[in-house]
């Protein structure tokens, strides 16, 4: 059964910064495998920030790599996980990353998420530390529709008054890669109370050394 499919078909965008959405990089047939063998509710980590900081959000989360090293949270997912895990850390990887926006990701270390969001959940603008290079998130949900809430924001600035540059439905084989700058503003639209499932998302993040 096919993991990754690096040849899924992509399209790219320069503004308002790089990023780009990419179909069924995970199969269905394999993300179905991985929503079967997803850790039990209380093995997630609830995050939430509040307040006036440059970001809030509100979600779950299981830390499954951080920079580069397995997490606790390794031992909660099953073995389609792992293998996941391992080819999103690969050479191969890595290169369809470069391919893709234009970012040479080679030297980076990985971390590697199962992030959860429920009705309300959500994040606000912001552009990521900058000591990141790159993120990649991969939607897990076969049947996601656009009154669900929760798409991906393509910002371009913090202002949530501003309808967004672009957005993204989280779901149907799609994810969006895209490359951290001072202009990479993006959000997460609340997830609506009336969703029939939980958004689910794996969340590769690709760190400079040091």
């Amino acid at each position: 059964m096919l993991l990754l499919d690096l040849n899924a078909p992509v399209e790219r965008h320069d503004e308002p910064y790089r990023w780009a959405v990419a179909h069924s990089i995970i199969p269905e047939p394999t993300a179905r495998i991985l929503r079967e063998q997803l850790p039990a509710p209380q093995d997630l980590h609830p995050a939430e920030r509040t307040g006036d900081g440059d970001k809030t959000y509100r979600m779950a989360v299981l830390p499954l790599i951080h920079r580069g090293a397995h997490e606790p949270g390794m031992a909660k997912v099953g073995e389609k996980w792992h293998e996941l895990v391992s080819h999103l850390q690969s050479d191969a990887y890595r290169d369809w990353v470069n391919r893709t926006i234009g970012i040479d990701v080679t030297d980076t270390m990985m971390d590697i998420g199962l992030f959860v969001f429920r009705g309300g959940d959500r994040i606000s603008a912001h552009t990521d530390k900058p000591g990141k290079r790159a993120t990649h998130v991969i939607y897990l949900n076969d049947d996601w529709r656009r009154e669900h809430g929760g798409h991906f924001e393509v910002r371009t600035g913090p202002d949530l008054s501003i309808s967004p540059y672009a957005t993204v439905i989280p779901g149907g084989g799609r994810s969006v890669v895209f490359a951290r700058s001072e202009r990479s503003w993006h959000a997460v639209a609340p997830v609506a109370a009336h969703a029939p499932q939980f958004r689910l998302t794996c969340q590769v993040e690709m760190w400079n050394l040091g």
